[in-house]
């Protein structure tokens, strides 16, 4: 059962829906929505997701609606997952041009909305477009860079060639609202690579250009909760998936649906063990990430090296990364 309540301004008129879903995030949500809004412009709005939160972040976000009334609030009674939060967000009554995602614990930076919504209003064929980033520790130390997916028409093309995944920063992305209903919303059944499934909905079923601006847009928040090996490995078998669906789908045949796939595809012991290897690796390599923001220099280099020798390809690829190329 889920239960409503709205405040706030009217949606008529609005041409940018920037939406938050909020799952127990007290620690950090005011921030987070605050960012948004100082960012917000004209005829703009935000659409608050309370996803069944029990840790007071409630309280903290009807006050922050009650001081601005830019920001509605939806909330559900009990936790459904990101994929229906962010559904809700996007549905809720109204229409605007463009929809954008906030996250519940990260910090919007300054001109970010403006420079999306101008590539977007540039560029017809584009359904979604993000921006790079930072990542911000415990501390409020900023450091490292956020930046994965094409920056221009011929990236795209070169990875569609190869049927490969699309993907460009959830927590930056801001939609073409047309797009989006040509294609549907996101999908449950993905809730651990949900921007993922979507992404590449978008691009081989609807044909819609994606791109990473240059320009940052985001401080993604880094903390141990954000740490999850079952969350890596839980993407493994959905980004496999995906890459199967883009194949198909670029040769005019159809796929299976995703659980029909996954178990027609179990891995066997052997793979399943190297899969573990480099899920390990990259989770090491995000806590030495995390090591390096909180100054932690004897863990940063314990978990980098292990990162090295259990999944070198990704270290290197990420390295590459952080260093702007």
């Amino acid at each position: 059962m889920v239960a409503t309540s709205t405040t706030g301004l009217p949606t008529t008129g609005v041409r940018l829906r920037v939406v938050v879903p909020v799952h127990n995030a007290a620690a950090f949500v005011e921030q987070a929505i605050g960012s948004v809004l100082a960012d917000l412009p004209d005829s703009s709005e935000v659409v608050v997701v309370d996803d069944g939160s029990t840790d007071g972040s409630s309280g903290l976000i009807d006050a922050i609606a009650g001081r601005d009334g830019r920001l509605r609030v939806i909330r559900n009674d009990q936790a459904l997952g990101v994929s229906r939060a962010l559904n809700a967000g996007i549905r809720a009554a109204g229409l605007a041009e463009f929809v954008a995602v906030a996250e519940h614990d990260d910090v919007v930076l300054p001109g970010r909305f403006a420079s999306q919504v101008a590539a977007l209003e540039a560029n017809p064929h584009l359904g979604a477009v993000s921006s790079e980033g930072k990542y911000l520790g415990p501390s409020g130390r900023i450091a490292g860079r956020v930046a994965v997916g094409p920056t221009d028409d011929a990236a795209l093309a070169e990875m569609r060639s190869r049927a490969a995944e699309v993907l460009i920063p959830h927590p930056a992305i801001t939609y073409r609202r047309s797009a989006l209903d040509s294609v549907g919303l996101y999908d449950p059944t993905f809730d651990s690579a949900q921007d993922l499934e979507l992404l590449n909905r978008l691009v081989y079923v609807g044909g819609w250009g994606v791109r990473v601006l240059h320009t940052p847009g985001v401080l993604y928040r880094i903390h141990d909760s954000s740490m999850s090996f079952s969350h890596i490995s839980g993407q493994r078998m959905m980004t496999r998936y995906i890459r199967y669906r883009n194949a198909r789908q670029m040769v005019g045949e159809a796929a299976m649906g995703y659980d029909a796939w996954a178990a027609a595809n179990v891995p066997d012991a052997r793979t399943r063990r190297r899969w573990a290897r480099l899920d390990r690796g990259a989770l090491m390599y995000r806590r030495a990430g995390l090591a390096w923001i909180t100054r932690r220099p004897l863990s940063f280099v314990g978990n980098i090296v292990g990162a090295a020798l259990l999944h070198p390809r990704w270290v290197l690829m990420k390295l590459r990364v952080a260093s702007g190329h």
